[in-house]
């Protein structure tokens, strides 16, 4: 049995707070390019061609935005390949894959401070803004934590190698996020799992999940499937305190509607559920990457919509990315807007080598990634059953030269459509036709509901040419 709802924001990617649909879709929301050109370009000799954000955020408290992104050096790994240590040459100095730092008063233009921690094989570290080259490279994500000690604040979970035969998810901490150091010389998980790692704190069950390149894949060691690696999958393993992790296990994997390979997942909370920016590689044909959405309640068990609509797409061949498309680890909430960084590669994965990889950044309205709705012919929804608590229902809605209506109604089991309230019925609504984040619904012009707090309600709504992003009780 599903539980009555209880007060807070609802989005609209699952029926968590619809009791039942009728004659309405759901549609994903790509993010606009704010603006149309690239916010962060490759233009110092340590970053290569490459400049790809791996974790943005905003200080509200100083009114900063703070970047961490990776860079590339082909010539580093020309010289590190031609030592021929490791996995073709993948093991120790000079690292080819490091991470920079970044700041920007308004989220566009980028400052590269000389933070004098690194230097980048060609000149001193006064004037590089390199804040972690690890041992062998870095791919990961960053996750801050405020209740940690002082000098373990941020943790970098990343894919380092200390020997040939030493090498898998690390963890590095740092007090500042630019000062990083590894409390072992070993992984928390062995494995080559040279993808974005991503780490995310789940407060509900107060573990930490880590997502990472798939375990015990079924394409491994097989001549005949023509791979001499494991199929790219989405792994999981968990840890209470970041140093016992459970066995690695494959939690999302591609059906017969997918490509083959999942490059890897970025994982964010967002209101009551976890959503995951999924990396959906077609190693098959093109050799391209998009972004799709997933979503979940608790992390580990994932659904995504059935005609798996793209979130971030790549461009044409031709356009700067063309080919491949990486999201920042978590989209950027500022005010009402939320703002997806991301890259864009102009190669195809097996010839991006010497590609530039350069900045972007989306922006979607607030709770703007999923809307549910109806086009011409009227679409209809009734919530589940929830006890008002508060003072007024809102929506984060759009009528597209169409119109929302709304009705109160008690689940009375007498009447299995439920019963119109007297006075909240939809003859006195007041009927939505804007675009608005925040509207009360009201009827006869009162959107306070005082008169029924502590009563067991539901909504229904018609729908007709509008969507609905998200409603709050």
């Amino acid at each position: 049995m599903h539980p009555d709802l209880q007060p807070g924001k609802y989005l609209m990617f699952d029926n968590t707070a619809v009791a039942d649909a009728f004659r309405l879709r759901r549609r994903i929301h790509q993010p606009k390019r704010d603006p149309q050109s690239p916010v962060l370009t490759p233009d110092k000799p340590w970053e290569g061609k490459c400049t790809q954000p791996m974790r943005v955020v905003f200080d509200a408290t100083e009114k900063r935005y703070r970047m961490w992104y990776y860079v590339h050096d082909p010539k580093a790994e020309d010289e590190r390949k031609s030592r021929q240590t490791g996995l073709a040459g993948n093991v120790g100095a000079p690292q080819p894959l490091y991470v920079c730092y970044a700041e920007s008063n308004d989220g566009i233009d980028w400052q590269r401070p000389p933070l004098g921690i690194f230097d980048d094989h060609r000149q001193s570290a006064a004037g590089a803004n390199i804040c972690f080259k690890g041992h062998s490279g870095a791919h990961g994500t960053i996750l801050e934590r405020c209740n940690a000690p002082a000098d373990e604040r941020y943790v970098m979970a990343t894919c380092d190698w200390f020997s040939t035969e030493l090498g898998g998810v690390c963890l590095a901490f740092s007090p500042d996020g630019l000062r990083w150091r590894y409390k072992k010389n070993e992984p928390v998980i062995f494995g080559h799992s040279d993808t974005s790692n991503c780490l995310v704190y789940n407060a509900e069950r107060k573990v930490y999940m880590l997502y990472m390149r798939g375990w015990h894949a079924a394409a491994v060691n097989w001549p005949a499937l023509g791979k001499g690696n494991p199929r790219r999958r989405v792994s999981y393993s968990e840890s209470a305190d970041l140093e016992h992790w459970n066995e690695p296990q494959i939690i999302i994997t591609p059906d017969e509607l997918d490509t083959n390979d999942f490059y890897g997942i970025h994982v964010f909370k967002y209101e009551h559920l976890y959503l995951g920016q999924l990396w959906v590689y077609d190693d098959d044909d093109r050799a391209t990457i998009h972004v799709e959405l997933a979503f979940s309640h608790d992390g580990f068990h994932w659904s995504r919509l059935p005609e798996r609509p793209i979130f971030i797409p790549h461009g044409d061949p031709g356009d700067p990315d063309g080919y491949m498309v990486f999201p920042a680890q978590a989209p950027v909430i500022v005010g009402d807007d939320i703002y997806v960084y991301y890259t864009g590669v102009g190669a195809p994965h097996n010839l991006c080598r010497n590609a530039p990889v350069i900045a972007y950044r989306g922006r979607l309205r607030m709770d703007g990634f999923l809307s549910i709705g109806a086009d011409h012919r009227p679409g209809a929804l009734i919530t589940r059953p929830f006890i008002l608590q508060n003072d007024r229902v809102t929506i984060n809605a759009a009528a597209h030269q169409g119109e929302i209506v709304a009705e109160l109604c008690e689940p009375y089991y007498h009447e299995a459509e439920g019963k119109p309230i007297e006075g909240f019925g939809a003859k006195d609504f007041d009927g939505f036709r804007g675009d608005n984040i925040r509207h009360p619904l009201s009827w006869k012009g009162n959107s306070r509901l005082s008169s029924l707090k502590g009563k067991r309600l539901m909504l229904r709504m018609l729908l007709t040419h509008a969507e609905i992003y998200s409603l709050t009780i």
